[in-house]
């Protein structure tokens, strides 16, 4: 059964052609949500909690892919979002798809039950080197032929570089998941930084925040802008408050609109799985 959902009135599930799917799936979740193309306008949510077990994490998406009403239409474009931890940027000028396994080994341990997958990226100029499960992928391709396959980096990166366009400081961007999270930073439209932290508590959390903050010298009054797994009653949201003077959630942003039924939800948490449509 799924946890959250919500649906506009004007939503024609047996018009399902006009409408375009997002998912987003990991190991704790799977959500989709579906666009109109006719109002360029987000309509529907829903949200599925999973056991956090990988060994069962297709067992259950194919369990939810049968049983969901709105999973079994046929929509007019698919996009997958694929919510894993590991990640690798390599610059499109060194880029050789023969050795991609060799580039992501440099920073990851590929487990045998693991292969290696792509997204090229614009800005920056550079091909995003992920991991993703053999039995997630072959499922996903099988449920969804024609979807496009991308890690939640692609939306992150992509519309960071959107909102550092806007302003000439530094962008600092900090996407949290459960068990690590994605910490960028843009300035004059180049990334200076990005990497993704594997973490067991707030205390790893602000332990590589501030460090890396040393680093590049970011004083304590600069604007965070943060997504993902936190809200403004987490104990880490205040206790980041402890350090950073100014913390404002990233919003779903690109060229299409919002439904008023999303006007009381957190949608800082679900950026990725908006923002794809901005990507592909």
């Amino acid at each position: 059964m799924y946890e959250k959902e919500l649906f506009d009135e004007t939503l024609d599930i047996n018009s399902s052609n006009n409408y375009e799917i997002s998912i987003q799936l990991g190991l704790n979740g799977f959500s989709f949500c579906l666009l109109d193309n006719l109002r360029n306008r987000f309509v529907m949510f829903r949200d599925y909690k999973l056991s956090g077990n990988e060994a069962s994490l297709a067992e259950e998406i194919k369990n939810i892919t049968g049983k969901d009403e709105f999973l079994t239409r046929q929509y007019r474009r698919y996009r997958i979002v694929y919510n894993f931890e590991q990640s690798t940027l390599v610059p499109a000028a060194l880029y050789d798809p023969a050795i991609k396994n060799e580039y992501f080994g440099l920073s990851h341990k590929l487990d045998d039950n693991y292969i290696v997958s792509n997204n090229k990226l614009a800005s920056p100029d550079a091909y995003l080197l992920f991991g993703v499960r053999k039995d997630i992928f072959d499922l996903s391709i099988n449920l969804f032929p024609d979807a496009s396959l991308s890690h939640q980096a692609r939306p992150l990166i992509n519309s960071s570089f959107r909102q550092a366009r806007k302003t000439k400081d530094q962008y600092i961007r900090t996407h949290f998941d459960q068990g690590f999270f994605t910490l960028l930073i843009i300035h004059d439209n180049d990334l200076q930084f990005f990497n993704t932290f594997k973490v067991r508590n707030d205390s790893d959390i602000l332990y590589f925040l501030m460090n890396t903050f040393n680093r590049f010298n970011i004083e304590n009054d600069r604007a965070v802008h943060i997504s993902g797994n936190i809200s403004k009653f987490d104990d880490l949201y205040n206790n980041m408050l402890r350090y950073i003077k100014t913390l404002k959630f990233a919003a779903p942003e690109g060229d299409f609109s919002m439904s008023y039924i999303f006007d009381e939800m957190g949608t800082h948490q679900y950026c990725n799985l908006f923002n794809i449509v901005n990507c592909v």
